[in-house]
């Protein structure tokens, strides 16, 4: 399943109005992650193609980021060849693309209704496509996606590329769907399937591949699923064209097979080199010049026939869109590609007309169906193996009349010469031209016959004006009196009143604004800058008077850029400890890049000693700071504990211990510590962290009393203490001793004692 089948729903619908400006009319295709409208610019009042991409790509802010940049740069792109990008945005939770209509169908839709094409049609597929991709490539872009589906082909004979820059956007985002990559394997390089890095000659491998399937009628690689297609191109090189077609030349071939090569310094180096080599081939195959046709059963004429359907007897926007770019076509907004007449010379030898097989001397894009039903062929026969024979450009036959004298022949030309001549000059010097009427008083359909009856073409344009109430005539362009060619167009300028100050769109570049501005008839001016958290440097924040506002034809409209967000305070983190300093730069908006650890004597271990830049420097919302943390070793108190315990805690503290002669303490016992040098808390440099450490040998008196004098010496001797019996004999029992019994006393120490007897 398709990754769009699960959000359809989410999608908005027919009718709803995108961005405040753009309105969705009927769905033209589906994809794998997007769907494609027919909608109308209300701002504009023109036809576009909207694109609505998968809903949670709109949630992704990698995809939203590098979407943008995208499209920015394609919308730069200006070659015929490439569908231009008008507009682009996130509505709610759905991202769009706003792109050139082109009615007509894909390429792909083209090949499974007339099967592989003959030389001559796939160089008029490859040309324009080539063109496309050299401004792409010399602009920095990529298109890493050329399959059928995405080469457009008008009703009017363009040929198009579309979706530059949306594969990148999608493959950076989070959202995944078989449909993004994989369902492209047939056409990718080498070096994307390897991960390997990827330029322009990547795109002219794809379109060697494409090549290939328009002259043999199947992609080279095939395989039990997409990996095993994509894999097999690692290995194994294109095969030739001529293996499977008798219909390609030798140097089509060598087209292909050099634009396919696995190493891609053994492609074309660039677009303008393979499209001089196709030139070469097209030359040394006399390939006449062809207007590759738009396919008749396509997605774009199904809904438009579903829109016949739902509204018989009136324009639908699809007839509308079919008429404006036919008009578009002959009002010179866009090429007319030249139709010449092309003949099939059938193996059979029949010459064209002789009553040879239907189709086999006709047009080569005749649309005509078969009187049997069957499809069309790419000679205009039904569908069937291409006919063996060459196309040729069809020459002009001599009639054969009677000879005639010499003198009175050259007479006739020199006649003829003069008269052609006089001819030209007239319609070269004023024949061709007539005087623009002036339309002063009249009405919109008054100027339009008055126009349209000198043979000019009429069309009306909202124009601004401070004077000229809305809905009437202001004038002409070009002005009354002026000389054009018959044939031309003029623009009927209807008043639309004083123009209002627009909203700043989703392009905020300083020349997309410029350009809206003047297309209300306002001067656009550099105004003041000012800090944003939103919009990237030097593109439009605001503007001034703001929009909404009524202002006349002229005003100068000042757009205040962007310095980007206001700068920071470093904050002051001094003693905290390390996680909350870190909360409290992250909390101002910026990073902590680097944790420094660095000895200070008045910072215990494990709590800020500062930053760099230093505390109160300004700097930018999410600039990254280095935080530096004291390392100190702080001595703690160990007065009392054992020397042992105490010596292994220290050690793995960090610390090293020498261990001091024991001294007597009153209050300490023998094997505890009596004090350290340093003393406890102060803070010591860890790469010199030395420790002194004092123990007690005091032993602390046994009680003796009422106990023999015998066993008192005893006890008093495992005690470490001397006995000595001040009165009574060793058999008495002990009545009193001195020291008393509990005190502490030095190792040594003689105890007396009194006895009884």
């Amino acid at each position: 399943m398709d990754l769009m089948s699960t959000h359809d729903a989410q999608l908005p619908r027919p009718g709803t109005l995108l961005d405040g400006r753009y309105r969705l009319d009927a769905v033209i295709a589906r994809g794998g992650m997007s769907i494609v409208h027919l909608a109308t610019d209300e701002r504009l009042d023109r036809h576009v193609a909207v694109k609505l991409l998968d809903p949670q790509l709109a949630g992704d802010r990698a995809f939203v980021d590098r979407f943008t940049l995208e499209a920015r740069s394609a919308a730069r792109l200006s070659d015929p060849g490439i569908v231009q990008v008008f507009d682009q945005g996130v509505e709610g939770e759905t991202a769009f693309l706003v792109m050139e209509l082109v009615p007509g169908g894909t390429l792909r839709e083209l090949l499974d209704e007339r099967g592989p094409m003959p030389p001559y049609a796939a160089a008029a597929v490859l040309r324009p496509l080539l063109g496309a991709l050299s401004e792409a490539h010399a602009a920095g872009l990529v298109h890493r996606d050329i399959k059928p589906e995405n080469v457009l082909i008008s009703t009017n004979g363009a040929v198009k590329l579309a979706d530059f820059g949306l594969v990148r956007a999608v493959a950076e985002s989070r959202a995944t769907s078989s449909s993004v990559v994989m369902g492209t394997a047939a056409y990718l390089s080498p070096e994307q399937i390897s991960g390997a890095d990827t330029d322009g000659r990547s795109d002219l491998y794809s379109l060697g591949v494409l090549a290939y399937e328009m002259l043999t009628g199947e992609p080279p690689f095939s395989g039990d699923n997409n990996i095993a297609v994509a894999y097999r191109r690692l290995e194994t090189d294109v095969p030739a064209p001529s293996d499977h077609s008798d219909h390609v030349a030798e140097d089509l071939d060598h087209f292909v097979l050099r634009a396919t090569r696995r190493s891609t310094a053994d492609r074309y180096a660039d677009a303008d080199e393979m499209l001089q080599d196709l030139g070469r081939a097209a030359r040394d195959g006399r390939f006449p010049d062809y207007v590759v046709p738009a396919p008749r059963e396509s997605s774009w004429s199904r809904a438009r026939a579903n829109a016949a359907r739902s509204a018989p007897g009136s324009e639908s926007e699809f007839d509308a869109a079919d008429r404006e770019s036919g008009e578009a076509v002959r009002h010179g907004a866009g090429p007319v590609p030249t139709r010449v007449e092309t003949r099939m010379i059938p193996a059979t030898g029949a010459p064209p007309g002789s009553g040879g097989p239907p189709g086999t001397g006709g047009h080569p894009d005749e649309h005509a169906p078969d009187p049997s039903g069957h499809p069309q062929h790419w000679n205009g026969a039904a569908a069937g193996p291409y006919p063996p024979g060459e196309v040729e450009v069809a020459p002009q036959r001599d009639m054969i009349r009677p000879r005639r004298k010499p003198g009175l022949l050259w007479l006739i030309v020199v006649l003829a010469a003069a008269i052609a001549l006089a001819v030209a000059g007239w319609w070269l010097g004023s024949g061709r031209f007539v005087e623009v009427p002036s339309v002063q008083g009249m009405s919109v359909g008054q100027a339009t016959e008055a126009v349209t009856g000198i043979g000019l073409t009429a069309t009306t344009r909202d124009a601004f004006s401070n004077d000229v109430p809305p809905s009437q005539l202001m004038g002409t362009d070009p002005a009354a009196g002026s000389r054009i060619p018959r044939g031309d167009t003029v623009d009927l300028l209807v008043s639309v009143g004083r123009p209002v100050v627009p909203e700043v769109g989703a392009d905020r570049s300083t020349d997309a604004v410029s350009a809206v501005l003047r297309e209300y008839s306002l001067e656009p001016v550099r105004g003041e800058t000012t800090h944003s958290d939103s919009v990237p440097v030097g593109e439009v924040v605001s503007l001034d008077p703001r929009p909404g506002t009524t202002v006349d034809v002229g005003t100068r409209v000042a757009m205040v850029t962007s310095s980007g967000p206001a700068p920071v305070a470093v904050p002051d983190v001094v003693g905290l400890q390390e996680d909350q300093a870190r909360a409290a730069i992250e909390g101002v908006g910026l990073t902590v890049s680097e944790v420094e650890r660095v000895y200070d004597d008045e910072v215990d271990g494990g709590h800020a000693v500062g930053t760099s830049p230093d505390a109160g420097s300004d700097v930018s919302r999410g600039d990254a700071v280095t935080l530096l943390v004291s390392n100190a070793l702080t001595v703690p108190d160990i007065r009392d504990v054992p020397l042992d315990e105490a010596t292994e805690v220290l050690e793995k503290a960090g610390f090293t211990i020498v261990t001091e002669p024991a001294v007597t303490d009153r209050r300490i016992t023998d094997g505890r510590v009596v004090s350290t040098e340093p003393p406890a808390g102060t803070r010591l440099d860890p790469v010199n962290a030395v420790l002194r450490v004092v123990p007690s040998d005091s032993v602390r008196v046994p009680v003796v009393l009422g106990a023999k004098a015998s066993d008192a010496r005893k006890t008093l001797r495992e005690a470490g203490l001397e006995a000595t019996i001040d009165t009574g004999t060793g058999s008495g029992i002990v009545y009193g001793q001195t020291p008393l019994p509990g005190q502490l006393v030095a190792r040594g120490t003689e105890v007396e004692i009194d006895a009884l007897g």
